[in-house]
């Protein structure tokens, strides 16, 4: 009998799809089946699975359908009394899938496993899910060296992804599988909420190791938004948020106590920055920065796949780390962003070279500031629509917060439920002193959301002319003063 299944949902990207079931096929036993799911993919993957035709089974669909259709196709086809859920841009290490065998065998209430996920500079993707404070799903640990001790050890969690999970077959078919009403984002997280919930274990294992080029297979889309709000809805009030409980345990956090306040605070450099109200400029710059050069090392991924890259760079780990060099540091990551840009304007119309969505979000930050920058006088208050973003609200001088809200002007965690909430925010932030209100195009899809909220802006406040992002001058009478039935 087959006892473990191997569930591979595809959607173009053959030569990743190539890669990963080369390395796994490797290192497979007799034991284990591979079903690949063809999620109607535009290129040439189903030339690419006929070659392996005696060691995989293929299930073709004639209309893509996204991760949680695929992956519930795939489980229908499959045999094996264990499901192993894997992206194709996974580059599996050898044993990975014996050490989550020998896990199962020892936890037998683990009814949902997650394995360790590099990236392929060698720091850690995912060593599991948190969730934080604002109630929504982290990665655990992303950017951590790969053999720092609190990624290096098994534990039990809420959650973890599905770019390589094992479930029990008889959990996830308790459950239903997957929900397709998630596409392409959360539907993992959601599933093991589920699980969870119905009795079932989720455990980390970090000695399944794999290599993940994360986003590199499959786009999102505004169906994200869709996404988050379902999962808004089931489980953001109730999951519970363990992040700081699970830093505490790992002693990245230390709290020390006195007969009076104020207590101590001890934070490892890695897990965070300490944010002093931004008094301190040079805390905000290297900030920046560090995002900046994580934007990068995602772009690096993100070629590193293209079939046009060709073999991997690798790095040459005995070389030891200069003493460092703050203005060396900035410097050297704007010689290497710049360096990126040119490179891609070089390679013209080549496919898969193209600047990704990541770095072209850097990009429309700067120009959307720009704009603010121009189109609003330096004293006024702003509110810029976004979902926490505090590089949008860098404004020069300006008074910039983020809409919608929570206290002190942060973002409030979650969109508007519908337009008539998105109105009362607003005029709730207008009669507090917001002047303007500004709505990048990562905003656009409010326009198909909200009609209702647009309708409003467009009725009652003059619009800025400005190309880049869509600028409302919050002058006028409000609500009250002009009889107006809010809509529904």
């Amino acid at each position: 009998m087959t006892s473990i299944s191997i569930v591979i949902p595809v959607h173009g990207r053959a030569h990743l799809t190539e890669r990963c079931l080369d390395l796994m096929l490797s290192d497979l036993d007799e034991r284990c089946e591979v079903v690949v799911v063809d999620d109607a993919s535009p290129d040439g993957t189903p030339d690419l699975l006929a070659r392996y035709a005696d060691r995989v089974r293929v299930v073709r669909l004639e209309e893509n359908a996204g991760f949680a259709v695929a992956c519930n196709r795939g489980a229908e086809a499959a045999a094996g009394e264990s499901l192993v859920f894997l992206n194709n841009d996974t580059e599996p290490r050898p044993g990975w899938l014996e050490s989550l065998r020998r896990y199962a065998d020892d936890h037998l209430r683990a009814a949902v496993m997650g394995a360790k996920l590099l990236y392929p500079t060698g720091t850690v993707q995912h060593a599991g899910i948190v969730f934080g404070q604002d109630g929504y799903p982290h990665h655990l640990y992303a950017g951590f060296p790969s053999e720092h001790p609190a990624v290096s050890h098994p534990r039990r969690l809420q959650a973890v992804t599905a770019a390589c999970m094992w479930v029990d077959r008889a959990a996830f078919d308790r459950v239903g599988g997957f929900d397709t009403g998630f596409h392409n984002s959360l539907e993992d997280v959601d599933l093991c909420l589920r699980i969870g919930q119905a009795g079932g274990e989720v455990h980390y294992c970090p000695e399944a190791e794999l290599v993940h080029m994360e986003s590199a297979s499959r786009g999102r889309s505004d169906r994200f938004e869709r996404s988050v709000a379902l999962y808004r809805e089931r489980w953001r009030e109730r999951v519970h948020r363990d992040d700081l409980e699970i830093y505490e345990s790992d002693g990245l956090i230390a709290v020390e106590y006195a007969d009076t306040h104020p207590i101590r605070l001890s934070v490892d450099p890695r897990l965070a920055i300490v944010d002093r109200g931004r008094e301190e400029e040079i805390e905000g710059l290297l900030e920046a920065y560090a995002r900046q050069n994580a934007d990068l090392i995602q772009e690096v991924v993100r070629l590193s796949a293209s079939p046009l890259a060709g073999e991997a760079l690798e790095l040459d780990a005995a070389v030891e780390p200069a003493r460092f060099d703050r203005g060396a540091f900035i410097a050297r990551l704007r010689q290497v962003g710049e360096e990126v840009r040119r490179l891609q304007l070089e390679a013209g119309p080549l496919t898969g070279l193209e600047p990704s969505d990541r770095l072209g979000y850097g990009r429309m930050v700067e120009r959307v500031r720009a704009a603010i920058e121009e189109a609003v006088p330096a004293d006024s208050e702003v509110l810029v629509v976004s979902r926490g973003d505090r590089e949008l609200t860098r404004l020069g001088g300006r008074k910039a917060s983020h809409f919608p809200q929570g206290e002190g002007g942060g973002f409030a965690g979650h969109h508007p439920a519908d337009s008539a909430a998105a109105i009362d925010e607003l005029e709730r932030l207008r009669a507090a002193g917001a002047q303007y209100l500004a709505i990048p195009p990562t905003a656009a899809w409010w326009g198909d959301y909200y009609r209702g909220f647009f309708d409003h802006l467009r009725d009652r406040y003059e619009r800025v002319d400005n190309p880049i992002c869509e600028i409302f001058r919050l002058e006028g009478a409000g609500l009250a003063g002009r009889g107006f039935t809010v809509p529904r």
